[in-house]
């Protein structure tokens, strides 16, 4: 078998480079979404290869299009909390790519990263110069790099949240614990389907057979594919709003944290009260899922974990780049809202829980969103806003933006070469008492965190 050479990559900068030559989904705007595209037969052999880590430890697999991360965040926060070796693989990320492969809500170190990805170079060099469609996409080494850390680490539980989709999604060759489909809205159309139905189809991809599904899916388009696909392969299926239920979820403020306090159902019990360190009335629905998840976990003996342990975990949670507070004075807010229904939560939640003067906003998002009906969640009630285009090539004109801006809301939007131009330009003209959110994509929220992080402030 050909290899990259006999050495292997000595570096955390030569693996990036090695990884960043594979054919990455994420950068592309359209390609054909289909089981030949998308090949798990492709990802079955890459981890064959390399023994089948994935087989090695328990899993969790999360899909949906809204809440998937922050379910993910949630429930290895609380397995974190119980002293569980916990693996975390989440997508995308905001500042660093090793964001994506957590152990304990640690990125994975530089040094693994490399280690791993030198057990998957000979295959993948070999197939790169003899069968190049063959060879595996960014994700798919991602995912394998992931399984085989996760692996060399004995970790106790592994809580994968998928890339895209479900049924074509390399973390598909997992056989989970149990199975968890948030809620499903329309992203993602021109690849995943122009329906509720075509889109709840992929994310029910993941249902495998006997496995219990945990799902927050609320249109009745979704929750008909969801029930006919854990009937036909006898998975149990525990609906948020039947077999869980949510009560009064309102704001609140503990030891100085804004949050969320809200007493949620089970099946088997009742948590009162539980105050969720998390900003938005729907980060309830995300730790229901996650808390029928554990009950179904406990059912099965395949956990420990006591509810007090729960109740801490949840009170320390943090989620980047979910209407995370960057700073307080002036108020700065980063949220990648790239759904109707996520800008929808993010204009509620600010006006919920902030008093301020002028509502600034930066914005920027992908070329295959639905921007058309996104704008009127959040246009209407920014008092200035600023369009930037991220790095990332699906990046849509900020001059389009603009021009939709103008034309349907009569707003002069202020129109940056980049993201760096859009945080300085909004810098020099917010107060104190002003709040600046910055939003549409993670590549702007990302773009942006960085740029604020090289910021003193002092003379604002």
């Amino acid at each position: 078998m050909d290899s990259i050479s006999s050495f292997g990559l000595k570096s955390y900068e030569e693996a990036f480079g090695f990884l960043n030559k594979s054919l990455d989904y994420e950068k592309l705007i359209s390609y054909q979404y289909n089981a030949s595209t998308f090949s798990l037969d492709r990802m079955f052999r890459l981890l064959a290869h390399v023994d089948n880590p994935h087989k090695e430890y328990p899993s969790l697999h999360i899909t949906g299009t809204k809440g998937k991360g922050s379910a993910s965040i949630m429930l290895s926060t609380i397995f974190q909390h119980a002293a569980y070796n916990t693996g975390l693989f989440t997508s995308p990320h905001l500042t660093d790519i090793k964001e994506r492969i957590q152990l304990n809500h640690r990125n994975i170190p530089e040094t693994d990263f490399t280690e791993a990805l030198n057990s998957l170079v000979p295959y993948i060099q070999h197939l790169r110069n003899t069968n190049p469609s063959e060879s595996p996409t960014f994700f798919e080494t991602l995912t394998a790099l992931c399984f085989l850390y996760f692996k060399k680490h004995k970790i106790d539980m592994a809580v994968l949240e998928v890339g895209m989709g479900g049924r074509l999604d390399s973390t598909n060759v997992v056989m989970p614990l149990v199975s968890i489909i948030t809620n499903i809205g329309l992203d993602h159309v021109n690849i995943l389907g122009h329906t509720i139905s075509e889109i709840a189809y992929e994310k029910a991809g993941i249902i495998k057979k006997g496995i219990p599904v945990i799902s927050a899916a609320e249109k009745q388009d979704a929750l008909s594919v969801i029930k006919e696909v854990c009937k036909e392969k006898s998975a149990p299926l525990y609906l948020l709003g039947k077999d869980i239920q949510i009560n009064n979820a309102q704001p609140s403020i503990k030891n100085g944290i804004k949050g969320l306090l809200c007493t949620i159902k089970t099946w088997q019990r009742t948590y009162e009260n539980l105050f969720i360190s998390l900003l938005g009335i729907h980060q309830a629905k995300n730790c229901a899922v996650a808390l029928g998840a554990l009950e179904v976990l406990r059912e099965q003996n395949n956990i420990s974990i006591d509810n007090e342990t729960i109740r801490d975990a949840l009170a320390h949670i943090r989620c980047p780049g979910r209407i995370e507070i960057f700073r307080e004075n002036p108020l700065i807010i980063l949220d990648y809202a790239h759904t109707v229904e996520s800008m929808a939560s993010l204009r509620e939640t600010l006006f919920e829980n902030f008093t301020f003067g002028k509502l600034i906003i930066i914005l920027g998002f992908s070329q295959d969103k639905e921007i058309d009906n996104i704008l009127p969640e959040i246009v209407p009630c920014a008092n200035i806003i600023f369009v930037a285009k991220s790095a990332n090539s699906r990046a849509a004109s900020p001059e389009d933006l603009a021009k939709k801006i103008k034309d349907i809301y009569g707003k002069q939007a202020k129109i940056c070469d980049d993201v760096r131009q859009a945080v300085m330009g909004a810098l020099r003209i917010i107060s104190r008492n002003d709040l600046l959110c910055i939003t549409g994509s993670a590549y702007i929220a990302g773009e942006a965190k960085k740029e604020l992080m090289c910021q003193s402030f002092a003379a604002v």
